[in-house]
């Protein structure tokens, strides 16, 4: 994270309401809640909210998805460790750590008994169900080290459906199929105070343990 980035995050907190709303999604998980209960919990009246969500959007802290009638917001995890981990010049006290995780596969369920085993209680993100934001999904690729297709998992047969084989596509292009089809994602990041990696094999994540 730059520094005119952490500017624009603390920015974004140094305010009272906007600090009780992030506390809140925070405790909400990774399935956030709605505008209105957000309101309702906080007391902060719809005209007030909407901007104060405005601006944790705004300053990447924060998403919004749309189910039926009714507008999710969530925390953006990614933005939390990058921040924190600037902040504390990449200390690897025991911050929160993240995997995006898919609990049919078995590399992402062995990947995640090795994160209990070395003492972590990661926040377990089932990316199929709540997929990263565009933001997001590029930080994770370009922090693990990665270009964009090797994020991608070629096994789907949606792969072979979308024609992605096709090595004239450009990153966008990629990225676009993944976001709009989650199942192209390949699993499972995670994300510790350490870094970043994809952990395929499993192994990878012994990288980013606390030492």
């Amino acid at each position: 994270m730059e520094a005119k980035t952490a500017v624009i995050v603390l920015a974004a907190l140094a305010q009272e309401s906007r600090l009780t709303i992030f506390h809140l999604l925070v405790r909400a998980g990774p399935a956030g809640l709605p505008a209105g209960e957000v309101s309702k919990q906080t007391g902060i009246p719809p005209s007030s909210l909407s901007f104060h969500l405005k601006e944790l959007t705004h300053a990447g802290l924060t998403e919004a998805r749309q189910e039926g009638r009714f507008v999710y917001y969530r925390v953006q995890p990614h933005t939390v460790h990058t921040l924190v981990r600037y902040l504390t010049e990449f200390d690897t006290f025991m911050l929160p750590t993240t995997i995006y995780h898919n609990p049919r596969c078995g590399t992402s369920r062995k990947t995640l008994e090795r994160l209990r085993e070395a003492g972590l209680e990661p926040v377990v993100v089932e990316y199929l169900q709540t997929p990263p934001d565009r933001a997001t999904l590029q930080a994770l690729i370009r922090e693990a080290g990665l270009g964009v297709r090797e994020a991608m998992r070629e096994k789907e047969a949606i792969y072979q459906e979308l024609g992605l084989d096709d090595p004239s596509l450009s990153d966008d292009a990629l990225l676009d199929a993944m976001l709009a089809h989650p199942i192209l994602i390949n699993r499972p990041f995670v994300v510790t105070p350490r870094g970043t990696r994809l952990c395929r094999p499993m192994e990878r994540v012994l990288e980013i343990l606390p030492a």
